[in-house]
């Protein structure tokens, strides 16, 4: 019974500490990002993501830093060396210009394969970095980020059957 009290403890500590953050950054008393995490939002511009791409990644940063702090960083900079390598950025590029396609376009099929391949390489048959299981902000971001373009959202379809999730 101990460790269910300590556990439920702990909880309420992370959601009052994470409601203290949201708080904080709605009343602008909070940096919404930190300093790194502004250099590859501009990064991103250079290469050649969209605007839409860019504030995009921007808006949902400052969501997880606001409700993950304890995993923001990890997370962050997982994107970030992934980005940083220039076939794995492609993808991503390849994704954001997948935007406009319709959603039964061949080329989604193709990519989805390719990024489930990418992702596969890189991370193995391991967990995928993420947030805990307990969040529902990983189904807000994708939510999302499928609702704003049909092919973005069968291309999510696409990438979880190739990676079996």
């Amino acid at each position: 019974m101990g460790e269910i009290d300590d556990g439920l403890t702990a909880r309420i500590r992370g959601l009052q500490a994470t409601q203290g953050r949201l708080r904080q950054l709605a009343a602008g008393r909070l940096a919404p990002l930190p300093a790194e995490v502004g250099a590859h939002l501009e990064r991103l511009a250079r290469w050649g993501f969209t605007p839409r791409w860019v504030d995009l990644q921007r808006d949902l940063w400052i969501l997880v830093f606001a409700t993950h702090l304890d995993r923001a960083f990890v997370l962050f900079h997982d994107q970030a060396e992934t980005t940083a390598d220039p076939e794995l950025r492609q993808l991503y590029l390849d994704y954001d210009h997948a935007y406009d396609l319709d959603a039964d376009d061949s080329r989604i099929d193709d990519l989805a394969r390719r990024i489930g391949g990418a992702t596969r390489e890189r991370y193995g048959h391991d967990v995928l970095p993420a947030l805990d299981t307990g969040s529902q902000i990983p189904s807000l971001i994708q939510g999302t980020v499928n609702t704003s373009s049909p092919a973005w959202q069968r291309l999510d379809t696409l990438i979880r059957a190739h990676l079996g999730a």
